[in-house]
């Protein structure tokens, strides 16, 4: 798992829901067989949601860069 300082995000809300339905989109269209079901469950709550953190937004990025 990579090592990500939270304190260095600079986006704001909105832009970390689209980046996070970009990459829930791209997981969920391409590889939701090969992913774990903690990682299946996280990436399905993710995919519709209003508000996402940064330390989400880190761990969706790590999922992508696993798969």
């Amino acid at each position: 798992m990579s090592y990500n300082d939270l304190s260095e995000s600079t986006l704001t809300q909105e832009e970390r829901v689209a980046e996070a339905v970009r990459i829930t989109s791209r997981l969920i269209g391409s590889c939701a067989d090969e992913l774990t079901p903690k990682e299946q469950e996280f990436v399905a709550h993710m995919e519709n949601a209003d508000y996402v953190s940064t330390k989400q937004l880190y761990w969706l990025r790590d999922i992508n860069d696993k798969y």
